[in-house]
Order: C-alpha cells, then structure tokens, then sequence
C-alpha cells in the first residue's frame, strides 16, 4: 500500500491495520465447523502453503462461492446417478484424495488472520458495533463475538481491531464481568487503614 510522501505515519496501532489486501483465487473445499460454514481457500500470489480455511462471513467474493456451490452440487448429482463411467470415477477418487489433504491440512489460522484488516469485519461494511457478546481464544488470539446493529448475524473479530476501532465497547465489556473478592479479610483490611 504505497503512502503519499506528505503525509505523516499514524500511529502503530493504525499500522497493524494497514495491512495487504488478500484476493482469494478459488475455493478449494468447504466444511461446517462449529455451526460456522468455512471455506478453503487458495490466496492470489501465494503458495499452497499458506491456503486457509476463512469463514464465509469473512469473504468478499459471492461468484466465487456461488461457482463453488454450482460445481459442487453437480459432483453430488454426478455421485448420485448410476450411470457413472470409468474416467468420471477416476477424476471423483482424486477430488476425494485431495479433500482429504485439505481437511488434514495444518491450521495456520494464525498467521493468517493478521492478515484480516478492519475492513473484513462489520467495520469495513459500514456497520456499528451493537454489543460484544463474549470473547474468546481462538488459535491463540483473543476473539470478540460482536452483535452488529444492522445484522442479527454476531461475527468473531480479533481483539486487537476492536481494541482500535470500539475501545469503548471493549472496556464496557470488561466492566461488566468485572468481580471483586468481598471477604472479611479485605474489609478488616481497609477497616484498619
């Protein structure tokens, strides 16, 4: 992302959002994992190596799901029908092979959500932030589950964009699961000072 000479640098938490924008070249295989529809994905520009699984509500790229689904509901159809020749079981038998390859394939989740920029969560579709729900780790960073005004739909967001872009809400958030220790100690304690 190039920046105009004149312009001065924003502070470090703006740079961490200041990320790569990544395109998704295509969808490679889909799967349900804790109610949340994920697809795996091959990066534009990037090796096999750093595919992902990234859930839908992350992704920007409704032709290249809609394609997905077409060519997947007509394999399906194609296993269902008994006519089936020799080529087409071959061809169905290396899908099978290489869905198995991606669903054991490492979980680099990590690395790639530093990936994400604001603008691939409700932040970046023009949404407010309702209440955040809960959080949560998940592959070793801290996740919001935050409700949006304008959808029913809640959506995991990394602690350190909502830190930036809803400080407020994050602070709410705490206070409201904030509890203090009330024992006869603490208050003999502050009694005697």
């Amino acid at each position: 992302m190039g920046k105009n000479q004149n312009t001065q640098s924003s502070s470090d938490d703006d740079d961490d959002l200041e990320e790569e924008e990544f395109i998704v070249e295509r969808i490679l295989d889909r799967r349900i994992k804790n109610n949340v529809v994920e697809f795996y994905l091959k990066w534009k520009n990037f090796p096999d190596t750093e595919n992902t699984w990234e859930p839908e509500t992350n992704l920007d790229c409704p032709d290249l799901i809609a394609e997905f689904e077409r060519t997947r509901a007509r394999q399906q159809t194609e296993k269902s029908s008994p006519s089936i020749n020799a080529t087409n079981t071959k061809r169905r038998n290396l899908s099978r092979d290489d869905d198995q390859d991606f669903r054991s394939a490492p979980n680099q989740n990590l690395d790639n959500s530093k990936r994400k920029r604001a603008n691939d969560y409700g932040y970046g579709r023009g949404y407010d932030i309702e209440k955040i729900l809960g959080a949560t780790d998940v592959y070793g960073e801290l996740m919001f589950l935050i409700k949006w005004k304008e959808t029913d739909k809640p959506e995991l967001v990394p602690a350190r964009i909502a830190n930036v872009k809803s400080p407020q809400m994050v602070i709410k958030f705490y206070e409201e699961r904030l509890t203090w220790a009330n024992t006869e100690e603490n208050s003999t304690i502050i009694n005697e000072k």
